[in-house]
């Protein structure tokens, strides 16, 4: 069992909320939550399902994010399963989907209908919580609009109005009793009532009973009261969600390095998502100084927005175009702040949680190699096979986190990528040319790899290797430095931070190489052979891990173990040893 994963849940709040499990990065499984530290914590009981101990034999972190009710943990998990596709989650859990409206705008005369979709679909409206809310408000806008519910099967073969005409729910546009101009009318104010356009449709409306009273049309003024007292009525049991999606609600809180920001978009007082965001505090700013400076990305990344909705009271002074900025001081936007402001806060503490690991690592490095606390890491590890596509990729740790920005990768030429020590040396130079201000160097290796890197370059920046231990096992590995060998079994404590940054290494480079190897695979030198596609391409790889033994192999022997033809053999043969040469 993961003892470190366990004791994140100690400090799990107990409150409603959605958890995720994690593995470098990659969101494993998210759930939900009616009290977030006691469900969490029972995926560690005794009583484990396979799937679950599967899960956490693999994950790495978990995170959480709280709501203001169960039912808004719902919504919200329902719409992080739909964006981030959590593998684990297939396993975990049945596909069950919210109902949503449907407007199946591709028919000359829409239909009117509840959905459970897992896809996007054009036309939607919702979710709503419950499959009752949505036949409430499909009966609503039917009663209101006169929209047919039918199938189209069943609508294309009418040859007469049915009941529904009859008892005054439908126009009976089957049978040419409306045309599509005046159908798709009531089409328009369908949609604009699900989208929450009360009162601009109210104020049309109110125009057309008015202008129809004019004209002595009595019995259209009054088909057009009868359908305001409707709308009023779906109003008051706010049965149809209201828009929202061009407002957000945005809590912001700072410290000395950090700026944790919560941005939470609500729907119909549903929450629907929530993103967090953690940004270095450079320049130490409070919190309204970096609500300025995030406002402009948030804007950017999401163009539509006209409404954000925060604690401060933002100055006429500092414009950001046509944005609405509300300070609510009671009621639910109030409740939406206060939960926005409490989840920055937890981006915070769950940083500093999560870095709090590395404090014995940190100061291993500051009494033994005689280094600051705030010093940077590059983690450097090598992709791929002998006489083949090599890259080597590096990590950056700078004051106690990872800086992405500075994470690269280098494809190795092909006739250093025999060996995978001077790949690595290839790979330190290229780095050190961009960016040459290092504290320390990490190796994914042993003694023979520290020591060829360190004989190969006139390096003023000290350098360590972690081994692997005993069967590849996790924790059994060996830390080799200038002033001697660390067993992590008996120093444990200063193990976090070097096989963090040994992990990271190897997750990119991993991640980079089979990208690479994709591209490769796409454009690669035999495709200029007739009769050369990427099923022979794969074949090879399949075959011989690497295309050199292709520059050694006979014809022959070529063609014997691809099964393909001697002249395809010889060709592919000669190419492949023209470019070794």
């Amino acid at each position: 069992m993961n003892k470190d994963l366990k004791q994140l849940t100690n400090k799990f709040p107990n409150e409603p909320g959605i958890y995720k499990f994690f593995n470098e990065g990659e969101v494993l499984y998210i759930g939900k939550a009616k009290n977030l530290k006691k469900r969490v914590k029972s995926y560690f009981s005794a009583s484990q399902t396979y799937k679950t101990k599967r899960l956490i034999s693999v994950a790495n972190n978990i995170e959480f994010v709280t709501t203001n009710n169960e039912v808004d943990a719902l919504l919200l998990e329902q719409n992080l399963i739909k964006s981030e596709k959590p593998k684990f989650n297939i396993l975990l859990r049945d596909d069950k989907s919210y109902p949503f409206i449907h407007l199946d705008e591709k028919h000359p005369y829409p239909k009117i209908e509840t959905k459970r979709v897992l896809k996007g679909h054009e036309g939607l409206y919702g979710p709503y919580t419950s499959a009752y809310a949505t036949r409430i408000a499909v009966n609503q806008i039917q009663k209101v609009f006169k929209v047919r519910t039918c199938s189209d099967n069943y609508f294309k073969n009418r040859s007469r109005p049915c009941m529904e005409y009859q008892i005054g729910r439908c126009t009976a546009p089957c049978v040419g009793e409306i045309n599509e101009a005046d159908y798709r009318k009531d089409i328009e104010d369908a949609k604009s009532v699900l989208k929450g356009n009360f009162k601009d449709l109210e104020k049309k409306m109110k125009s057309e009973m008015l202008q129809a009273s004019d004209k002595e049309k009595f019995e259209q003024a009054g088909a057009i009261r009868d359908k305001l007292e409707h709308l009023k009525k779906i109003n008051q049991k706010q049965i149809i969600f209201s828009k929202g999606s061009n407002t957000r609600v945005v809590g912001i809180r700072t410290n000395q390095k950090l700026i944790s920001v919560a941005v939470i978009q609500v729907e119909s007082d549903r929450f629907v998502n929530l993103q967090k965001f953690i940004f270095k505090n450079h320049l130490q700013k409070n919190d309204y100084d970096a609500l300025l400076e995030f406002i402009p990305s948030l804007i950017q990344k999401y163009p539509s927005v006209n409404k954000i909705v925060t604690e401060f009271d933002v100055s006429k002074n500092d414009i950001f175009g046509n944005i609405k900025f509300l300070k609510p001081i009671k009621g639910k936007k109030s409740e939406w702040v206060e939960l926005a402001n409490k989840n920055a806060v937890d981006g915070l503490f769950n940083h500093a949680t999560k870095y709090q690991k590395y404090a014995q690592s940190l100061d291993f490095l500051k009494r033994n190699l005689d280094m600051e606390d705030q010093l940077t890491i590059v983690g450097f590890d090598v992709s791929g096979v002998s006489g083949d596509l090599k890259t080597v990729s590096c990590v950056n740790f700078s004051e106690s986190s990872f800086d992405k920005s500075k994470y690269r990768y280098f494809r190795v030429p092909m006739e250093i990528s025999e060996s995978d020590l001077d790949s690595l040396v290839y790979g330190v130079n290229k780095y050190l040319k961009s960016f040459p201000a290092i504290d320390l160097l990490l190796i994914d290796g042993g003694k023979t790899h520290l020591k060829y890197v360190k004989e190969r370059m006139d390096l003023d920046i000290s350098c360590v290797s972690v081994s692997k231990g005993a069967k590849r096992k996790y924790g059994l590995e060996t830390l080799h430095t200038d002033i001697g060998d660390y067993d992590f079994r008996n120093s444990e404590d200063i193990s976090k931070l070097f096989l963090d940054i040994r992990d990271e290494a190897h997750r990119f480079a991993l991640k980079n190489f089979r990208s690479k190897k994709r591209k490769d695979m796409k454009q690669h030198f035999l495709f200029d052979i007739n009769g050369v596609g990427p099923k022979i391409v794969q074949r090879i790889y399949d075959q011989y891990k690497s295309i050199k033994p292709l520059a050694e192999l006979t014809p022959d022997q070529i063609s014997l173990d691809l099964k393909i033809k001697i002249e395809l053999a010889q060709e592919i043969q000669s190419l492949t040893k023209e470019i070794y040469n």
